[in-house]
C-alpha cells in the first residue's frame, strides 16, 4: 500500500522507543520473570539494549535491509532483539519455536534469512541438523546459551556477548551510521515478515511495512483509549503471530503498556495470576481450558458449595447470551448478586480480577463460550484480523453490544462484502505483498483491496459476521451448501470436546472426527469408575463413547437438520504439530487429517 510521505506523525519502532525514553525513562517498559522474580526493564535500559543489539549486529556484519530471523519462544529478549533488528534498519523475521527442522528449513530459506536469533539448545539442535540446507545463514545469536558451551556453529555467540559487542562498537564510527539507520526508515520499508499459518500449503511470508505498524498504532489508540501508561498485557503466545505483535508490542509502543513475560508456556497460569493484566488476550483453545478449569472446580466443590456454584454459573451461561445493552433490571440485580458471592472469585481464580479489556481471535469461537465469560463479568471482545491486516481488522465494543459476531472495522479500514460473499478490506494497514511471490500478491490484493479468503455478512447495524473460509465451504450430494466451521463451533461447545473436523463434502449426509478434551473427560470417566491408561485408552471406551455421542446429539439441536452430524470417529490421539496435523497455530489441516483418516472416514459412510 502507498503511504503519504509528508505524515508528520509517522514515526517508526526505533522512534518510538526513543520518544518513551526521554518522557518517561523510569517508566517500566517490559518484565522478565525468572527464577520467581520479575525483572523490570525502563524505557530508557530499553532504548540501551536496543542501540548496543543494533550496533552489535552491524558490527558482525549486517548491511541495510538483511534478514534476521527468530526462532524462541515469548521473552524479553525476543521484543530487545526486534528493536535491534530495526534500529540496524534489518527486516524482522520471526518464526514458531515449535516448527521442526523441515519447517525451519522453509522458513530461514523462504525468507532469505542470514542471522538467526536462537532461545536455546533445543533450536540449535535443528540448525545443526540442517547443516548444509541452509545456504544463506552465517550467523546465529543465542538467549540462553546453557548446554551450548564449545559449540561453534555459524559462528554461534550469546546474546550478551553479542549486547558487549555492540557496546563496544557504539565506541567508533558505527554510531554515526547506527543514528543514520535509524533515521532513514520511511513508511514503505519493510518492517518485518510474518508467516501465514500454512493450513493449506507452504507457510508465504507476509511483508509488513512500517507505514502498516504507524496506522495499527493509530488504531490501537483510538481501541484502547481509555488505557494508557502502566497498562499490564502478558505475552504468551507467539510474538512471530501479527496477533500478539499487534496486542503486546504495538500497544506498548502506541499507549506505554507494560509487556510482561512469563517463565514459559508452562508456568502460564501463575504467571496470569501474579500479573493479573488490565488487557488479556486469549484465542478460543486458552478460554475453552479456563471455562473447563472453573467446571473441573464447581464438579469437584463441597457438596455445599457445589449447588450454589452450579446455579450461580447456569445463571451467568443464560445472562451472558444476552447483549449487556438488552438487560433487564431483573438481570442486573442477579449478576450483581451472584458477582459478589461467586463471579469476583471465579476471575481472581483464572488472573482475571483486574481485566476490563478481553480480546478472543485467531479463531472461531463459540457464542456458548462467550456466553460463559461474559455472564461471570469478563468482558470479551471479539475481533478478527490476519497477518494480511497488520492483526486487527475488526472488534466488537463492549460486551459484544452488535448484532455481528466480529464487530465493526477499526478506524481507517473500508469493508465491503463481493458479490460471492468474499469479504473484502482496505486501508493503510493492509500489507506489502508476499516476499517473492508476486503471483500469490497479485491474487490476494486487487484494485487496492485485500481478498481475504472468508465469506461473510453484514447486520443491519453495519456490523460484520463470517460465516467461513470460502476454499472450505462444502456441498453435500444433495448440493446444499454447508460452513463445516459453524458445525464445528456449535459441537465444540460440549466441555466434554476439544477438536472437531466435519466431512460433508459429496456426502449424504455429515459426519465428523472428534478428539476428546483429556482434562474433563478424564475427570468424567473418574467419576464413573471407569479405568483407563492412555488417551486412546480412554477415546477407545465403549462408555466415553456414548458420551461423546449423547454430547453430539445434544449439541445437534442448536444446528439445522441438514447440518447435523449424523455418525461419529473419536480420534486415537491428540492432534499433534509434528505429524502435521495442525499448523503451528493450531489450524487444523483438513486435508492432511483426510488423508491420515481416509479409511476412518469411509467406515462412516460404510
Amino acid at each position: 500500500m502507498p503511504f503519504d510521505q509528508k505524515d508528520e506523525s509517522f514515526a517508526s519502532l526505533v522512534q518510538m522507543v526513543a520518544d518513551h525514553a526521554t518522557a518517561r525513562p523510569d517508566g517500566v517498559a517490559m518484565r522478565q520473570k525468572e527464577f520467581g522474580i520479575w525483572n523490570e526493564v525502563t524505557w530508557a535500559g530499553l532504548q540501551e539494549i536496543m542501540q548496543a543489539t543494533a550496533a552489535g549486529l552491524m558490527d558482525l556484519g549486517l548491511e541495510a535491509g538483511g534478514h534476521v530471523g527468530i526462532l524462541s519462544e515469548n521473552r524479553a529478549e525476543w521484543v530487545q532483539a526486534q528493536f535491534g533488528i530495526a534500529a540496524a534498519g534489518g527486516v524482522v523475521v520471526g518464526m514458531y519455536p515449535t516448527s521442526p527442522a523441515a519447517e525451519v528449513e522453509h522458513l530461514v530459506n523462504a525468507s532469505d534469512t542470514t542471522i538467526l536469533f536462537i532461545e536455546d539448545q533445543e533450536q540449535l539442535d535443528k540448525i545443526v541438523d540442517l547443516e548444509g540446507k541452509l545456504p544463506n545463514l552465517r550467523q546465529l545469536v543465542v538467549f540462553n546459551p546453557k548446554g551450548t558451551r564449545g559449540q561453534d556453529t555459524l559462528g554461534l555467540l550469546s546474546f550478551d556477548d553479542l549486547l558487549t559487542r555492540g557496546r563496544r562498537a557504539l565506541q567508533g564510527p558505527i554510531a554515526d551510521d547506527l543514528r543514520a539507520r535509524g533515521a532513514a526508515i520511511a513508511p514503505q520499508d519493510t518492517a518485518m515478515m510474518v508467516f501465514t499459518s500454512g493450513s493449506t500449503g507452504l507457510p508465504k511470508a507476509a511483508e509488513i511495512s512500517y507505514g502498516n505498524i504507524h496506522a495499527g498504532s493509530r488504531n490501537a489508540a483510538d481501541v484502547f483509549g481509555d488505557y494508557g501508561p502502566g497498562t499490564d498485557v502478558l505475552s504468551y503466545l507467539p510474538l512471530c503471530h501479527i496477533a500478539e505483535q499487534a496486542v503486546t508490542v504495538i500497544n506498548a509502543l502506541s499507549r506505554q503498556f507494560v509487556m510482561n513475560f512469563g517463565e514459559s508456556l508452562r508456568t502460564i497460569t501463575l504467571d496470569l495470576r501474579e500479573v493479573a493484566p488490565q488487557v488479556f488476550f486469549g484465542v478460543p483453545r486458552i478460554w475453552e481450558k479456563m471455562q473447563a478449569g472453573v467446571i473441573v472446580q464447581a464438579q469437584t466443590a463441597g457438596r455445599v458449595r457445589r449447588p450454589l456454584v452450579q446455579m450461580a454459573l447456569k445463571g451467568a451461561q443464560a445472562r451472558g447470551a444476552k447483549r449487556r445493552d438488552r438487560w433487564s433490571a431483573g438481570d442486573r440485580a442477579a449478576h450483581a448478586f451472584w458477582d459478589t458471592l461467586v463471579y469476583r472469585h471465579i476471575r481472581s481464580y483464572l488472573g482475571l480480577g483486574r481485566t476490563t479489556f478481553a480480546i478472543s481471535a485467531a479463531a472461531p469461537i463459540s457464542a456458548d463460550l462467550l456466553a460463559f465469560f461474559r455472564g461471570i463479568g469478563v468482558n470479551i471482545r471479539e475481533a478478527w484480523g490476519m497477518s494480511e491486516t497488520t492483526g486487527v481488522g475488526t472488534i466488537q465494543p463492549a460486551w459484544g453490544n452488535c448484532d455481528g459476531r466480529i464487530g465493526y472495522a477499526v478506524p481507517g479500514v473500508e469493508t465491503k462484502i463481493a458479490e460471492d460473499g468474499e469479504v473484502l478490506f482496505r486501508g493503510d494497514t493492509i500489507f506489502k505483498g508476499y516476499y517473492k511471490n508476486p503471483k500469490a500478491t497479485a491474487e490476494t490484493i486487487i484494485d487496492g483491496w485485500l481478498h481475504t479468503g472468508d465469506v461473510g455478512k453484514i447486520a443491519d447495524d453495519g456490523s460484520l459476521s463470517l460465516v467461513d473460509r470460502k476454499k472450505d465451504i462444502m456441498i453435500n450430494a444433495a448440493g446444499k451448501n454447508l460452513s463445516p466451521a459453524l458445525i464445528e463451533n456449535v459441537i465444540k461447545a460440549s466441555n466434554f470436546i476439544k477438536e472437531v473436523i466435519v466431512i460433508a463434502d459429496k456426502r449424504p449426509y455429515v459426519s465428523a472426527l472428534v478428539q476428546i478434551d483429556m482434562d474433563t473427560v478424564r475427570l468424567w470417566a473418574e467419576g464413573q469408575g471407569i479405568a483407563y491408561t492412555t488417551f486412546r485408552s480412554l477415546a477407545e471406551n465403549p462408555k466415553v463413547q456414548a458420551l461423546i455421542d449423547a454430547e453430539v446429539n445434544t449439541q445437534n439441536q442448536n444446528l439445522a437438520r441438514v447440518e447435523q452430524i449424523k455418525k461419529v470417529y473419536l480420534l486415537p490421539k491428540e492432534l499433534d504439530h509434528d505429524d502435521g496435523e495442525v499448523t503451528a497455530t493450531m489450524k487444523v489441516r483438513r486435508a492432511k487429517i483426510y488423508e491420515i483418516y481416509s479409511d476412518q472416514i469411509e467406515s462412516l459412510y460404510a
